[in-house]
């Protein structure tokens, strides 16, 4: 139909120029229902409620494309008929996107979700599954849209190959259709994709990491085989943008700039293995990143040997790994070393003294572990714990006891009892906070019985094997102690730690500030408080230390671990560093408890 006002040819059912939006005269058929189409609920999270068909909008183009190039209306049908547009997602002067609509119905198995379009089909093809009374959906898709016939020629290449593997999440189709003017090309996609690997925090858990590492490898050898490469060299992770991350699963996706190597140049592309060996150096800075946090290999991280191994040839050597499928096995073999559960002996030192100025010792301490032994190997589970009590006689100290025997008991019932029975233990971070409340409750009621000011300060550890679990209330402190010196875990919940975030005052002007010993969070003081919670895991020969602030108020940091790195084990760490708190004035108790882990 030409316009009245410009010329343009607009085809026959057009209500508006695609040109200038000038209204067209004379009127075309009735726009075919297609609401007939849309009966189910269409999407796999939206499975309940039908929805009612919307009503198809004008077609004029809008203002923000390019006539040439217009974004298609609502209910226009794709693909013969196939797919339903449902919704404009994006627009632009290359790229259009829409959320589309399969017209034809399928049941999704309950048990692989695989898509079953038979309607006579009982049975899973894929599983097995029982598929009665599975109620047929209509799913949908993203479908994008490019005038560029080249736009999607990689994903064409490789649904062409018929590439299968779990590691791989390829699109589900390409084509081309011509709806107005030039011919327009499509790209179908999942409407819900899995992240990528950019979006996540790092550092991810290291077996977790090792295992999508394996996938992947596996996957980047199938591609390999069928000679298809990412192209993933260089020293950054930058195939992490083509990793498809969902709970335990990674694939490959995105795998447009990917490049199948022309029959002509594979004997030169796999001579020496080249362009694999580019691949697996690319995927394993990929994993690195994931592992470390670090965008750049670098030796000086603290990681399993293993797994330092295999990250130190992938990335730290010249030659790296020839193939994929060697990368794979050698991920295989470091995940089964994390996973195997080490022999762990978790060597501990304690110690306590009422100073050099005070007449009553208010600190209390606990240290309470159990190491069963099975098939030769260790796993131990510990409870460590420093409480500061304050509030004088008949005060501090009782609120100190209360709390170590309130949460002791806890922990030989739910913790270590279970250990012992080979049972599944509770959720570290869950049964300390627990604990903490336990333990709050009970000083609390104390207190308004006796009438006191009662309370305690509170730092404990929950070692499972090699790793704590570590809450604190109050001043009292974690430390951990490395071979190359000593990092605080824990924040002081004082006055002049709160200043010193805040930047009004320096770490040396709080060593001395008059207010120094006030604090704003203690067990007791409120019907209910709250832990602050870390996870930190030990390599062999690190340690954990718990302290009252009678050693660090006292100690200097650097001074605390160089005595322990002096010492000949963990008692005598503690024995040196109560000497040292007393020598610099011993002006409050100070307790300490040292943990090493060692196999």
């Amino acid at each position: 139909m030409k316009c009245p006002n410009c010329g343009y040819e607009n085809r026959e059912s057009a209500h508006f120029c695609h040109r200038c939006g000038a209204t067209l005269t004379a009127q075309s058929p009735a726009r075919p229902d297609v609401s007939r189409q849309r009966t189910k609920p269409l999407t796999r999270s939206d499975q309940v409620g039908a929805r009612s068909p919307r009503p198809l909008p004008d077609t004029r183009p809008l203002p923000e494309a390019s006539v040439a190039f217009a974004p298609l209306p609502e209910g226009t049908l794709l693909n013969n008929g196939r797919y339903v547009v449902v919704e404009i997602r994006a627009i632009n002067e290359r790229l259009n996107g829409y959320l589309v609509e399969d017209s034809t119905p399928v049941r999704l198995c309950p048990s692989c979700q695989a898509e079953a379009t038979d309607p006579e089909e009982r049975f899973c093809s894929s599983c097995g599954a029982d598929l009665s009374g599975v109620e047929p959906l209509h799913l949908r898709y993203l479908i994008q849209e490019s005038a560029d016939g080249q736009a999607f020629a990689m994903e064409a290449q490789l649904l062409g190959m018929r590439l299968e593997h779990p590691g791989l999440l390829l699109p589900r189709g390409v084509f081309a259709e011509t709806p107005y003017g030039p011919p327009r090309h499509y790209l179908i996609e999942p409407e819900f994709s899995p992240p990528l690997a950019t979006t996540l925090p790092v550092p991810q858990p290291l077996h977790q990491v090792l295992e999508w590492g394996v996938s992947l490898a596996q996957a980047l050898d199938y591609l390999h085989r069928h000679q298809v490469t990412l192209h993933g060299g260089g020293a950054t992770p930058s195939l992490l943008s083509h990793i498809a991350v969902e709970r335990k699963t990674a694939r490959w996706a995105h795998l447009h700039t990917a490049y199948v190597i022309p029959p002509a140049a594979r004997s030169k592309a796999s001579k020496g293995g080249v362009i694999p060996s580019q691949d697996v150096r690319g995927l394993a800075a990929a994993l690195f990143y994931l592992a470390t946090g670090q965008p750049q290999y670098t030796p000086h991280v603290t990681l399993p040997e293993s797994v330092a191994g295999l990250f130190a040839l992938a990335l730290g050597s010249p030659q790296g790994f020839v193939d994929a499928a060697t990368f794979a096995a050698t991920l295989e073999t470091a995940l089964q070393e994390v996973r195997r559960p080490a022999s762990v002996t978790l060597v501990v030192g304690r110690r306590t003294d009422v100073g050099q100025e005070r007449s009553l010792n208010e600190d209390s301490l606990l240290t309470l572990d159990t190491a069963p032994v099975f098939r030769s190997i260790s796993t131990p589970v510990g409870l460590f714990i420093v409480a500061d009590g304050m509030g004088g006689h008949e005060a501090g100290d009782v609120a100190s006891q209360l709390t170590i025997r309130t949460i002791a008991q806890l922990a030989i019932s739910e913790a270590l009892a279970p250990a012992a029975a080979g049972k599944p233990l509770p959720e570290a971070g869950e049964w300390l906070t627990a604990a903490t409340q336990a333990a709050n409750r009970t000083v609390y009621e104390q207190r308004r019985a006796a009438g006191t000011d009662m309370g305690t300060t509170l730092v404990m550890a929950l070692f499972i094997g090699d790793t704590a679990a570590i809450a604190n209330v109050g001043d009292s402190r974690a430390y951990l102690l490395k071979q190359d010196g000593i990092v605080q875990i824990s924040t002081d919940h004082s006055l002049v730690q709160r200043l010193v975030a805040t930047g009004q005052i320096t770490p040396e002007e709080a060593a001395n500030h008059p207010q120094k010993n006030v604090i704003y969070r203690v067990i007791g003081d409120k019907p209910r408080t709250e832990p602050d919670l870390f996870e930190q895991r030990l390599a062999p020969g690190e340690a954990l230390l718990l302290c009252s602030d009678g050693l660090s108020g006292m100690v200097p940091d650097e001074q605390i671990w160089h005595i322990w790195k002096t010492s000949t084990a963990p008692q005598d760490s503690c024995d040196r560093l109560v000497e040292a708190a007393n020598r610099a004035g011993g002006e409050d108790n100070v307790t300490v408890v040292i943990v090493q882990v060692s196999r």
